[in-house]
């Protein structure tokens, strides 16, 4: 295989555009050039670059993916919020004695709850293992940076922690509105 050839460009005038004051591009490919070679402070402000590349890379990824994971979070407490609202706006109608009390309606909404608890749960627990990858990355790029140029890393030591907690607490809480509506109903 043919390694690249780097290709002279030669402006050459001829006798007859000599007159005209016009030059003529000629290409010599029989002759190739090498290229320059790169010298050792190129070489690293190329390296430097190419690290600060991807260091603005991970840090929008990273933002994007805590910003994911935040509608998340929210999207489950406000469903949850939605459920159970709904849930105990049943149950007290019902206690007033306007409506006969429908056990398999207050059933349904609690077990639309834990499944929405639980789904929304995986989809949080999914995005922040993203998030860790990611940080994780963005502190090996960040000391490779302060390796080659001395600067200082700027990524605090600990990311934002969320509540590794709130699905498992929606799902207990519907759990016991589940048994708390049996209960009544013997």
């Amino acid at each position: 295989m043919n390694a690249p050839r780097n290709i002279e460009l030669r402006v050459v005038s001829s006798v007859a555009e000599a007159e005209s004051h016009r030059a003529t591009l000629r290409i010599d490919a029989e002759h190739p050039v090498p290229a320059p070679p790169q010298s050792a402070e190129s070489a690293i402000a190329q390296s430097q670059a190419v690290a600060q590349r991807e260091l603005d890379r991970l840090h929008q990824a990273a933002t994007a993916e805590q910003l994911g994971l935040g509608q998340h979070i929210n999207w489950l407490i406000a469903s949850q919020a939605i459920l159970i609202h709904a849930f105990l706006m049943l149950f007290i109608i019902s206690s007033l004695g306007v409506v006969a009390q429908n056990y398999w309606l207050m059933g349904g909404l609690a077990l639309v709850g834990i499944l929405c608890a639980l789904a929304l749960h995986g989809s949080i627990d999914h995005a922040s293992k993203t998030l860790a990858l990611l940080v994780v990355q963005r502190r090996a790029v960040e000391m490779e940076l302060a390796s080659a140029c001395g600067r200082a890393p700027t990524l605090p030591k600990d990311t934002a922690k969320h509540t590794d907690w709130a699905g498992p607490l929606f799902v207990a809480i519907w759990i016991l509105l589940l048994a708390f509506s049996a209960t009544i109903r013997l």
